[in-house]
């Protein structure tokens, strides 16, 4: 008579393996989310921002607005240097100048170019482009917050520092930059009409010096806008079609004297 060995499994031990297995399941949970900071995943939108901005990831929300802060700072400050030596160099030549001529007609010319170019020269120095210190703070605050910011505040102050540096190109280029311009070198054109009965220096004067401003006007970085109204659709991706353009005043030097060359290229 053939003998069979039965082993009967406690119920009690299969509980406890189900709970074994469980609690090493949440071991493995808490072992894969231990390296993401506080706050990842999804963020609130801005305000007046299409909701499909709040379903975009906070970690590339924050990204984009580096990445266009940061590339628009090096324009601004390629723009802003770019300018700053022209007028610099401008002021500086006219007073040089000065002493060459007798005559108080030519003279005035001079002083009174000498000081538009300053104005445009201080103007650069006490009123330059937002972006550039905004995107240093960005990149401090971050630097400061460590591996694990607050993300949701961080994208919060990002989101207004590229609101506000947008605001900024977007008067920097706006109507009333263009008239400011216009009056300031129409004031010196009649300062030495009025002043020193100089007309037609006067009228080259206002008009070089219009054509000056608004072509300043004209290269300054104003990407910003753009970006910030991709930024609250949610569209992030490129579209492909962007040009690069890039310009500079170089002075230049030839046999009949020296002067500033417009260098542009695209």
């Amino acid at each position: 008579m053939r003998r069979f060995a039965y082993y009967r499994v406690p119920m009690r031990s299969s509980f406890d393996n189900l709970r074994c297995i469980a609690l090493l399941c949440g071991v493995v949970v808490c072992m894969l989310t231990a390296g993401r900071a506080p706050g990842a995943g999804t963020c609130p939108a801005m305000s007046g921002a299409d909701p499909a901005l709040a379903a975009r990831d906070a970690d590339e929300r924050l990204d984009f607005i580096r990445e266009r802060l940061a590339g628009e700072a090096l324009r601004g400050r390629v723009w802003n240097d770019a300018w700053s030596i022209s007028y610099g160099l401008l002021t500086v030549t006219q007073l040089v100048l000065v002493p060459v001529f007798e005559d108080a007609g030519p003279r005035a010319d001079l002083y009174v170019g000498a000081g538009s170019s300053a104005i445009g020269l201080a103007a650069l120095v006490i009123l330059p482009l937002e972006v550039m210190s905004d995107n240093v703070e960005l990149e401090q605050q971050l630097s400061e917050k460590g591996d694990q910011p607050d993300l949701c505040a961080v994208l919060a102050r990002a989101e207004g520092l590229l609101l506000s540096a947008a605001e900024n190109e977007d008067q920097g280029v706006s109507f009333w930059m263009h008239a400011a311009s216009a009056l300031l070198n129409i004031g010196a054109g009649l300062i030495l009409g009025l002043g020193f009965d100089r007309w037609e220096s006067g009228a080259i004067n206002a008009a070089a010096g219009i054509a000056i401003g608004e072509l300043m006007i004209l290269t300054q970085p104003d990407a910003l806008p753009g970006d910030l109204q991709r930024y609250r659709l949610g569209e992030f991706e490129s579209s492909g079609d962007e040009q690069t353009v890039s310009w500079a005043l170089l002075p230049g030097f030839s046999s009949s004297g020296g002067g500033l060359r417009f260098v542009l290229s695209f």
